[in-house]
């Protein structure tokens, strides 16, 4: 194996690259994000777009943020044993932190006939696993793209109300419940 003989540093030195331009994939849409989503409330012939607040991101994406937590501290325990440099660990962990800090700033959503726009990208619903009506709202909706299993949930923060009308169109949009007068087709 190419990797066997690595050291320390070099598969440190990967994971780094690695881990940033997941960074600068992040921010990238963050950045795309009010442009994919200007206008926010009803949209025209039935769509809803909304805003969330920090807290809202929080709850949304808290077990992402666990999860990069214990990313950033399970090195550590680790790193007398592997000979990682310092200097290694601290920049993945700023790293870490630094897609912390993405994950808590405030998103656009929008729901339309045909797509979602969540996170600076639009997917369409065919990419997304239909929902039940019956399904529990508790600060957030959990999406799953299809193909993906578990491993690639699509959490939709905002206020209650906002999710209770996103539940609501997310529904009638995959199940082509769509009212005629409300048809929305994005350009």
């Amino acid at each position: 194996m190419i990797l066997s003989n690595a050291s320390p540093t070099m598969i440190g030195s990967l994971v780094i690259i690695l881990v940033g331009l997941i960074v600068i994939y992040d921010v990238l849409h963050l950045t795309r994000n009010k442009k994919t989503v200007p206008k926010l409330g009803y949209l025209p012939k039935g769509g809803f777009a909304w805003s969330s607040t920090v807290k809202e991101e929080f709850f949304r994406n808290g077990p992402n943020i666990l999860t990069l937590i214990c990313m950033a501290i399970l090195p550590w325990l680790l790193a007398s044993a592997s000979n990682t440099p310092f200097w290694i660990l601290a920049v993945f962990d700023i790293l870490l932190m630094l897609l912390i800090l993405t994950m808590l700033l405030p998103k656009r959503y929008a729901i339309t006939k045909t797509s979602i726009f969540a996170d600076g990208q639009r997917l369409e619903w065919k990419k997304i696993k239909k929902i039940d009506s019956d399904i529990y709202i508790n600060r957030r909706i959990v999406l799953l793209r299809e193909g993906w299993w578990i491993f690639a949930p699509l959490p939709l923060g905002g206020s209650m109300k906002e999710l209770l009308v996103a539940k609501e169109l997310i529904f009638n949009a995959q199940n082509d419940n769509w009212l005629s007068e409300n048809n929305f087709e994005e350009e």
